[in-house]
């Protein structure tokens, strides 16, 4: 838990070495929240004491938009559902180890970002079909309806961020994707120095020839691209960010 004193501090965040955009995707209260929630509680035996109790704690603010104590709870609890479903978006599945508080806030500050840019780019519309396949995959790989009842996870939140998720890989898709060029030399220098070795390290047999794999190599030198190009967009989006984190 995030410690009660008010000490403040101005940071531009540098991307953990290593993470990828889609291990950041996945926020759903940190967008809900447009303003610090607050309980006002009338004391009923006393009326002339009356009582404001904050229900929620701030932890960041990034270009104004707040990222509060319950944002940051709420992510940790749909990440644990990642951990039971797997992620469906992007190359590397998100791992739970060493994923602390500061880890999350890093995490929603960085989709905090991506969200202003998303709402200036138009037909990223997802629908709610789309929105329920994954849901409905979801389901599937945690074992049914009871099951991710069982996980207490809101139902609601869960909805809501599928489509965030869907909206951010149409997002890389038109932003990025569509503009990377892997060419036959890129292909070949991985087939000879990475793939080859590895199998032959594995004891597999002969490797297969080139023409054979060469297609799944142009995906995995593709995610490699984008992924490198997004880590960059990122970090120039915290450099011109204001973005201020509450310990």
């Amino acid at each position: 838990m995030f410690p009660g004193a008010a000490a403040k501090r101005s940071e531009h965040w540098v991307p953990v070495e290593g993470q990828r955009v889609f291990r950041l995707l996945p926020s759903l209260a940190g967008w809900l929240a447009s303003g610090l929630a607050l309980l006002f509680c009338l004391a009923l035996v006393d009326p002339l004491v009356g009582a404001a109790e904050t229900i929620d704690r701030l932890v960041a603010v990034v270009n104004r938009q707040i990222v509060t104590l319950g944002d940051v709870e709420q992510e940790m609890r749909l990440q644990e559902l990642d951990a039971l479903a797997g992620d469906f978006v992007g190359p590397v599945p998100a791992r739970r180890e060493g994923t602390t508080q500061n880890l999350i806030v890093q995490r929603l500050i960085e989709q905090n970002l991506i969200r202003e840019q998303i709402q200036q780019f138009p037909g990223l519309e997802v629908s709610d079909a789309q929105v329920e396949s994954q849901f409905a995959s979801i389901e599937q790989k945690v074992g049914g309806t009871q099951k991710l009842a069982e996980t207490k996870i809101d139902l609601r939140a869960l909805r809501a961020r599928l489509r965030w998720q869907l909206q951010v890989m149409k997002f890389i898709d038109y932003r990025f994707r569509q503009f990377v060029v892997v060419d036959a030399k890129e292909i070949e220098a991985y087939y000879q120095t990475q793939l080859v070795p590895e199998l032959q390290r594995r004891n597999t047999g002969p490797p297969p020839e080139l023409d054979a794999v060469e297609e799944g190599i142009r995906k995995i030198l593709t995610e490699e691209k984008v992924n490198t190009q997004v880590d960059e967009w990122l970090a120039s989006l915290r450099r011109d960010a204001t973005i201020e984190v509450f310990h």
